[in-house]
């Protein structure tokens, strides 16, 4: 969803694509009721309880931060695609800017499966190759949806690899190292990790504040 880095192109009007994908309604509508139920009720809660002890500027600071973020990604989301057109492949991303990719370096293609935690839960994948055998995009399907991927497939018309039997995702990344998207580097999960402890500490100082005052 996140893995394509290039400088910014210019995005043409959505008419002049033969085929133009956008991310699946339901992941939209699943974002939004994320926000919804969880995360502004949160947000409403840290500012109630920080308020007797002085550290509601804290607190609301990193509230109205985490919903620009948060405001931003929708925003991404809502307005990501993927534009094909006789001259090449448009794609903007909810976290990259656009990227264009000349129609005639698309060489091949290669569908796979790939599970998380659980085999039971899989997700098929398309990672778009050159000649050389280099990465250009990868698309997956719970962003793009399974019929989104076949229209790609279908679009480009170019070789394509099926790799039927389902692997991990640590091993596709491992196989395709150049298709890792952000979420899936190493310093990813060092940024949410300390994320996390911020946020732990945070509530800490809080209580800590509380258990003082009282």
């Amino acid at each position: 969803m996140g893995d394509l880095t290039a400088p910014t192109a210019a995005q043409p009007r959505a008419n002049a694509y033969d085929v133009v994908l956008r991310p699946r309604r339901s992941l939209v509508r699943s974002t939004i009721l994320s926000v919804v139920f969880s995360a502004v009720p949160l947000a409403v809660a840290l500012v109630w309880v920080s308020l007797p002890l002085r550290l509601w500027t804290f607190v609301a600071t990193v509230v109205i931060v985490t919903a620009i973020v948060v405001g931003i990604v929708f925003v991404r989301l809502a307005t990501a695609f993927i534009g094909i057109d006789p001259a090449g492949v448009t794609v903007r991303g909810v976290v990259t800017q656009n990227r264009r990719i000349a129609r005639d370096r698309v060489h091949s293609l290669v569908l796979a499966t790939t599970y998380g935690s659980t085999v039971e839960r899989t997700t098929r994948e398309l990672v778009a190759l050159d000649a050389a055998g280099a990465h250009l995009f990868r698309l997956r399907a719970d962003v793009w949806g399974d019929h989104g991927i076949d229209e790609v497939v279908e679009a480009l018309g170019v070789q394509v690899t099926d790799e039927a039997r389902p692997v991990s995702l640590r091993d596709f990344v491992r196989r395709y190292p150049a298709s890792r998207a952000w979420y899936e580097q190493r310093a990813a999960y060092i940024t949410v990790g300390a994320l996390a402890v911020v946020a732990v500490a945070g509530l800490l100082v809080v209580e800590t504040a509380g258990i003082i005052g009282s």
